[in-house]
């Protein structure tokens, strides 16, 4: 029988632990859960690229229920979808690595379902803000409207720097010389606090929960707004600056 120790000493290896530890929620909670979850779909044979593709649809579907979510139940059921896809997006590749089926467009439909969730994420707590007014507010009026553009700001300001490194690394055609913006094994402690508070699989599920059992989902969007922005920057910086 296979357990989640069997999937994570043949997923894991010495140098993808070093860099993946530094994602704290995503390593010590989401990982040892998408082992877990992993394991019936060994005894399948659906592949690691459909596992990619099926984890679209609960983005969606936790998309859909923040943006017509009125009561606590649905926003609690479209977090739900959110966290589905965090466990989802590390199955695919504890399958690729455990069978060892290996394919480039492996790369390119988990990059898909990430950036998906990373743009949806945000949008639709943004939405779910205007919605369902919170501590914010009731302190400082704003138009409703205010937070779903905050909302799909925040949500490109996430994925814009994603998107310059690859068309940097395409045209510059050395990987290596964007390592030290990728690597994540050396990160600094400002860093470190950076990537767990912006890392989709990481923190920002916890605090996305958060907002919603507590109604601060106008604080959540308008916090996001302004850190993914400064993340934004001083990661452009950082590719820029590359020689």
């Amino acid at each position: 029988m296979i357990t989640p120790k069997d999937i994570e000493n043949k997923t894991m290896s010495p140098e993808k632990r070093k860099s993946a530890k530094n994602d704290y929620f995503a390593f010590y909670v989401g990982r040892p859960l998408s082992y877990i979850l992993t394991i019936p779909f060994l005894y399948t044979n659906i592949s690691p690229n459909a596992v990619s593709l099926i984890s679209i649809i609960p983005i969606i579907i936790g998309f859909v229920l923040m943006c017509i979510g009125t009561t606590k139940t649905m926003l609690i059921a479209g977090w739900l979808m959110f966290f589905l896809w965090n466990l989802l997006d590390g199955v695919d590749g504890n399958i690729a690595r455990y069978k060892k089926q290996f394919s480039k467009m492996g790369s390119v439909y988990d990059a898909m379902s990430g950036y998906i969730a990373m743009v949806l994420s945000f949008f639709g707590w943004g939405v779910a803000a205007a919605h369902n007014p919170g501590l914010f507010q009731s302190i400082v009026q704003l138009p409703m409207d205010f937070y779903i553009i905050l909302g799909a700001l925040s949500g490109i300001f996430v994925i814009f720097p994603r998107f310059i490194m690859h068309k940097a690394i395409t045209t510059l055609g050395d990987q290596g010389s964007m390592k030290t913006v990728k690597d994540k094994s050396e990160y600094g402690f400002v860093k470190l606090i950076a990537l767990n508070l912006t890392s989709i699989a990481g923190f920002v599920q916890v605090l996305m929960l958060i907002a919603v059992l507590f109604y601060i989902m106008d604080l959540f969007t308008i916090g996001y707004f302004v850190l993914n922005f400064m993340v934004m920057v001083v990661s452009l910086k950082s590719i820029f600056n590359v020689k």
